[in-house]
């Protein structure tokens, strides 16, 4: 009997070096206060006034080894830059640098994540300079979009990672990542030949990051304590879920790459069966030979 374990909307998860994964590097990334200091001398003097009267100041934000989800990052935006925008505008202050002001105060104290690139720092001097409404709002899209991009990215592949080492810290040493459909299928097997597949995929419109793990061909009732195992792994990195569901499958697939590799499996096995009857009736037709010689 097999099981899928679903966990929709992750949350949260400490960070998970490359380096503990042996599976090439996970690009490199950086807080995005790191971006907002390279762009500091670009801010204009009323925008920086601005700033600097506002409750988070220039104080860089207090980042940790913790990555939240973009999901939650989204909406921690809207709760803040709004009520942000709302009092600079109660001032008087002119809208548009209001709304630049608003926006670098809000990611001072977001934890984006950001890539070693200087896409986002270009962006925000992009944004910074122009003095039209319209092309302000489309470059803050721009800006909020490009670092909702390089965030899920680095969440995505921080969970890769994690399911990756805890495939192998519960027996399944084998593991192959592969990006199928716009979803990352981490595929490990043990040395039995059975697999723990585990599946992380993005909501595009939610930003939710889902991670299902489904095992494949284990028949001897251990499939709950592998997917046990499998969950203190995870608990172990700090992973937080949203919402988890556990479904006894009956050794029917669930998962569209899991049903790719039973099906894989059971046509090597069709061929493996066929290829020892093959061996069998030309033993069995040796054999007979003999005997009439004799």
């Amino acid at each position: 009997m097999s099981e899928i374990n679903e966990r929709a909307n992750i949350r949260e998860i400490k960070e998970v070096h490359a380096s503990l994964v042996g599976l090439g590097n996970m690009s490199t990334y950086q807080p995005i206060s790191v971006s907002l200091d390279n762009i500091m001398s670009y801010v204009p003097a009323d925008v920086m006034s601005m700033l600097q009267a506002t409750s988070s100041g220039l104080k860089p934000a207090v980042t940790n080894t913790t990555i939240i989800s973009p999901s939650m990052l989204r909406c921690g935006f809207k709760e803040t830059f709004l009520p942000t925008l709302k009092r600079l505008e109660a001032t008087g202050a002119n809208p548009i640098n209001a709304r630049k002001a608003a926006l670098l105060a809000t990611l001072n104290i977001m934890d984006f994540k950001v890539a070693h690139n200087n896409v986002i720092t270009e962006n925000l001097k992009a944004m910074l300079q122009t003095k039209n409404m319209g092309t302000l709002n489309s470059g803050m899209k721009v800006v909020m979009n490009g670092l909702e991009a390089v965030h899920t990215d680095v969440f995505v592949k921080n969970i890769t990672n994690a399911c990756v080492i805890a495939s192998q810290n519960t027996g399944f040493k084998n593991v192959e990542v592969k990006s199928v459909n716009g979803k990352t299928e981490v595929i490990a097997t043990n040395l039995q030949g059975q697999h723990l597949i585990s599946e992380i995929s993005v909501d595009t419109k939610t930003n939710q990051v889902s991670a299902n793990t489904e095992t494949i061909g284990i028949m001897d009732g251990s499939c709950t304590q592998i997917i046990n195992r499998f969950n203190d792994e995870l608990k172990s990195m700090n992973i937080k879920i949203g919402k988890e569901k556990r479904t006894f499958t009956s050794g029917v697939c669930q998962m569209d790459y899991s049903k790719i590799i039973d099906k894989q499996d059971k046509e090597l096995k069709r061929q493996q069966q066929a290829k020892k009857q093959q061996e069998l009736k030309r033993t069995q037709k040796l054999n007979s030979n003999k005997r009439l010689n004799n």
